[in-house]
């Protein structure tokens, strides 16, 4: 390797110019190639100062243009007028609603969805217990307080909604031990009964002969011959995306429409103080007159009115519930066209018959929102009239973010007729969240008071939550509560109740599992008598890929059709049944042991009868 002399970059040994400058590095003749070369790369070389260059006043003009851009949706987002102002908080507070709603119960909810889908298997037990202070020292209660304590009841099922069958076992276990349990077995087209305590195999009916069974009990039976059961699911009647964007859509434009800009106002700087701190917030109202706010009304009625969409929504929903409560296949479902003649006859008698309701004060909602445009406080008041009495409403709502991630939630119904200051009826629900990482304490207070004529009775709830884990998965929550009654013809019922509950819940959803046990402990405080009452409840539910069903074919040895029972195998059947419920009643003491005897008998030499002995007596039955 060699330098060249001209510019001292480094050129190969057998190279005769410069790639740099294109000077000669050689003491040979420079070819007419070379010297072509070298030329043009000296024009590449003179170009790159003008490249850049422009390169330069082209990201000066873009940052220019981005810089007027974003002044220009600041301005934009700052000089919003009233009436987008409310109209977006608004919106971005259901939103926000919605998102905590979805980290919330998401999951619980997908689960559901997917049962609905695939196949399942659920375990359930229920247990508990009762002590009361006042029968402590009763025989006959302390008895019932011992059976409790070893009685449960549990629930097995089987479920496949894609070949709509299930099968559910519930059982009664004394200590335990299996002491009376029932099976049922359904599907599109049979269902099956099954006591194994009682008799070992399936009653079970095929649809289509349902009308033979009926004349079985009346032999005059003239009803309907074959019964469908219903396959109505959730998802048949829940909004789809669509139909929820469309009804989003086309009433947000009316309230565009209908909302005038001089009907709302702004206050900018106002403060609101809540536990010691104080916050700039904007206050924007939305006030209508009485008659603006009658017009609504009455233009809001006849948007639903002339909504075919809205209609053809409701109708294929009612008639998919009618066809799935009809239960037989000759019941008449309206058709689409005079359902929806119905739906808008009936809309319009409403219109009509709020012609003599009227609206004194009008309507007044007033927001505080926050720099996000998120809904702080909401007030809401109006009165409703008709033709001589006025019921004032007012409305509150909040959630108010202060401290180290604490949030206070509050809403609030107020109802009071107009011509008696003294009756009132009010609701208000307030919670107190403070949450840290994946713990979250609540402090919730609920109340309702009934005032008249200055009598007033009132309930009062109270509970405290602590929540350890996080939203639909692994969760361990304990929570206390009290129930307060007061006044009134409450005075009858127990003073208060108070207690716990437990709650631990393991939700996976990769894996298709749910578990929950709670654990309720419900304390009665009164006058008279005081006392504890235990509930337990766990179950485990687990998406599989094939249910575990009975087969119920004729052939199979599962079942017996009723219908097609034989005289002879009908009495064989009710002598089993009735040797097992007496063994059954003896076994938990309904029947006292030494009273009855049992003769022991071949079949082939059993008259028909059961010969039972009082050893207190001569007499045999």
């Amino acid at each position: 390797m060699k330098n060249c002399k001209s510019c001292g970059k480094t050129v190969s040994e057998d190279s005769k110019l410069c790639l740099s400058c294109g000077a000669s590095v050689g003491e040979d003749q420079i070819t007419e190639e070379e010297m072509a070369a070298s030329e043009l790369r000296q024009e590449q070389i003179e170009e790159k100062p003008s490249k850049k260059l422009f390169k330069k006043k082209t990201l000066i003009i873009t940052a220019v243009l981005a810089c007027i851009i974003i002044t220009s949706a600041v301005a934009a987002i700052i000089h919003k007028s009233p009436k987008e102002l409310y109209l977006l908080s608004e919106y971005k507070t259901y939103q926000k609603y919605k998102e905590e709603w979805t980290n919330k119960y998401g999951n619980s909810i997908e689960f559901q969805e997917k049962m609905m889908k695939q196949p399942s298997s659920s375990d359930m037990t229920l247990s508990g217990s009762v002590e009361m202070d006042s029968l402590g020292n009763n025989p006959d209660f302390e008895m019932i307080q011992e059976l409790l304590s070893h009685i449960s009841l549990s629930a097995n099922t089987e479920q496949d909604p894609i070949s709509k069958q299930g099968h559910y076992k519930l059982a009664l276990n004394v200590k335990k031990e299996n002491a009376l349990d029932m099976e049922m077995f359904q599907s599109k087209d049979k269902l099956g009964l099954k006591v194994p305590v009682l008799y070992e195999k399936f009653f079970y009916l095929n649809f289509v002969e349902y009308g033979d069974f009926m004349r079985m009990i009346d032999p005059l039976y003239e009803g309907p011959e074959t019964l469908e059961v219903s396959d109505l699911k959730w998802q048949d009647l829940k909004l789809t995306e669509k139909e929820q964007k469309y009804i989003q859509k086309r009433y947000a434009i009316f309230l565009l429409d209908r909302l005038e800009g001089e009907n709302f106002k702004v206050q900018k700087g106002v403060e609101y103080k809540h536990e010691g701190e104080t916050m700039k917030l904007r206050e924007v109202t939305l006030k209508l007159s009485a008659s603006e706010t009658k017009n609504l009304v009455n233009d809001f009625m006849d948007q639903i009115i002339e909504d075919n969409k809205l209609h053809s929504m409701i109708v294929n929903r009612a008639q998919k519930v009618a066809k799935a409560t009809a239960m037989t296949d000759d019941v008449d479902v309206l058709d689409t066209k005079e359902m929806k003649r119905q739906l808008i006859n009936g809309l319009k008698d409403a219109k009509n018959e709020m012609k003599d309701i009227s609206f004194p004060n009008g309507f007044s909602s007033t927001l505080l929102i926050n720099k996000s445009e998120q809904v702080i406080d909401r007030k809401v008041t109006m009165a409703v009239g008709g033709n001589s009495d006025q019921i004032n409403m007012n409305v509150n709502s909040k959630n108010i973010p202060y401290g180290n991630d604490q949030i206070f939630e509050e809403f609030s119904v107020a109802l009071s007729p107009e011509k008696d200051e003294d009756s009132q009826v009010m609701f208000q629900v307030t919670n107190d969240v403070a949450v840290n990482k994946d713990t979250r304490a609540e402090n919730l207070k609920a109340s309702f008071m009934y005032e008249e004529y200055g009598e007033s009775e009132e309930i009062k709830f109270a509970m405290k939550s602590d929540i350890n884990g996080e939203n639909g998965g692994k969760q361990n929550i304990i929570r206390h509560f009290n129930l307060n009654f007061a006044g009134g013809d409450l005075s009858d019922m127990p003073s208060a109740f108070k207690g716990t509950i437990k709650q631990e819940s393991d939700l996976n959803l990769k894996k298709d599992y749910s578990n929950r046990k709670f654990e309720v402990k419900l304390g009665l405080e009164g006058d008279l008598d005081s006392g504890t009452v235990t509930v337990k409840l766990d179950s485990k539910t687990k998406l599989k890929d094939k249910a575990d069903l009975p087969d119920l074919e004729l052939d199979s040895g599962e079942g017996l059709s009723v219908v097609n029972i034989s005289d002879h195998e009908m009495y064989k059947i009710q002598e089993e049944v009735g040797t097992n419920l007496m063994e059954l009643g003896v076994k938990y003491g309904l029947i006292p042991e030494d009273m009855y005897q049992f003769d022991i008998y071949d079949e082939a030499s059993y008259d028909g009868y059961y010969q039972f002995e009082d050893k207190h007596s001569d007499d045999k039955f």
